[in-house]
């Protein structure tokens, strides 16, 4: 498991009072029961841990954890990889 990948699993469990290990990485945000409420808290944490201006629309184009992970991999590189190391 990647970082993004484990930041954004443990910030969904969080978000949604559920333990990590019930969160999925494949399985999709809408399967996991993730609403749109936990969806725009979901890119406002993401927002701030970027530091870039997060769409909504990018859950829906990647529906799973893995998805979102490969997709800020692919548009913002190694500056995204170093923005989830551990504070």
């Amino acid at each position: 498991m990647s970082k993004r990948e484990s930041w954004l699993r443990n910030t969904m469990a969080e978000l949604m009072g559920i333990d990590a290990s019930e969160v999925s990485l494949t399985e999709s945000f809408a399967e996991q029961g993730v609403d749109s409420l936990v969806g725009l808290r979901l890119t406002r944490k993401l927002q701030e841990e970027l530091d870039v201006e997060v769409e909504l629309e990018w859950l829906f184009d990647n529906p799973n954890i893995r998805d979102l992970s490969k997709f800020l991999d692919e548009r913002f590189g190694a500056w995204c990889a170093k923005s989830f190391e551990p504070h």
